[in-house]
């Protein structure tokens, strides 16, 4: 039987999400910069975590962003294919839970129609948006808001083929040393390695859309997240980038197959405001 999903009732549930994770951090979010700030041991890192725990208790108790940054909104879209969205369409239907919880919450609006000759779009519309087709009666909505500084150290490479773990993370530990100051740290770090080009971003940002705590199901790469979070914390960048032991939360990693002769990695990362909510039907 072919379930019918209404594209009001779409809107309205991304419009709500948006508006929560703009204003509320994650309980776990808040308990990893708690645990953070026992483990930190500059003085200037213990400062900034402290602000940004006070940040989050006051953006909720008067209903204001967590930044002034309420970012660029990105979700993966999984349709089964036993699903029927009636009413209109669903990209239109993501655009207006954009629209409607931009405007009731007052955010800034930060999207212009286009990089060379737009203009402020006024409402933060249009969202970056992957859609994917599976088998299944479900519809799955990852929505994930990131801010212009931490979008802003997005890197890619294309490392040697048969390229080892410890190449990977080379690589990661030389970008971040250079950037991961500029993005507000703590950070979330997605790795994508695989695919092409193009894929191994995308695999970073959905590795950066997992929910806090999540564990990878293979155990060689959960290792490889444990230890690369371990190695970026060596760094000493610390909190908000002014030095010390915390300046990655977790580390993710997505991969698919890819080419005999190309090995493309991807680096996506969130700052402390981590934003991500999972809409399902």
């Amino acid at each position: 039987m072919v379930k019918e999903i209404w594209v009001s009732e779409i809107a309205d549930r991304v419009a709500q999400a948006l508006l929560e994770i703009n204003i509320r951090s994650d309980d776990l979010l808040r308990q990893k910069m708690l645990d953070a700030l026992v483990r930190e041991e500059s003085e200037a890192g213990k400062e900034m975590l402290t602000q940004i725990l006070e940040n989050y208790v006051v953006a909720e108790e008067r209903r204001l962003p967590l930044c002034q940054d309420t970012g660029m909104v990105m979700a993966e879209v999984r349709l089964g294919n036993e699903v029927c969205i009636r009413g209109g369409s669903l990209r239109k239907a993501l655009d207006e839970g954009i629209r409607v919880a931009y405007r009731e919450g007052y955010f800034r609006k930060s999207v212009i129609s286009d990089p060379f000759f737009g203009k402020n779009t006024q409402d933060n519309t249009p969202g970056v948006y992957f859609f994917t087709l599976e088998e299944g009666d479900t519809l799955e909505i990852d929505l994930l808001v990131k801010g212009g500084g931490c979008d802003n150290i997005t890197t890619f490479g294309m490392l040697e083929p048969g390229s080892t773990p410890d190449d990977v993370e080379r690589f990661l530990l030389r970008e971040l040393d250079r950037k991961a100051s500029l993005a507000c740290p703590p950070l979330i770090v997605g790795v994508g390695i695989g695919g092409n080009a193009a894929y191994a971003l995308f695999l970073a940002s959905r590795a950066l859309c997992r929910p806090l705590g999540s564990l990878h199901p293979d155990p060689r790469y959960r290792e490889l997240e444990q230890k690369w979070c371990a190695d970026i914390n060596r760094l000493g960048i610390g909190p908000q980038g002014v030095g010390g032991r915390v300046t990655c939360l977790e580390v993710r990693i997505e991969t698919y197959p890819c080419h005999i002769a190309s090995f493309p990695v991807g680096i996506v990362c969130s700052c402390h405001v981590f934003r991500r909510k999972t809409l399902r039907w």
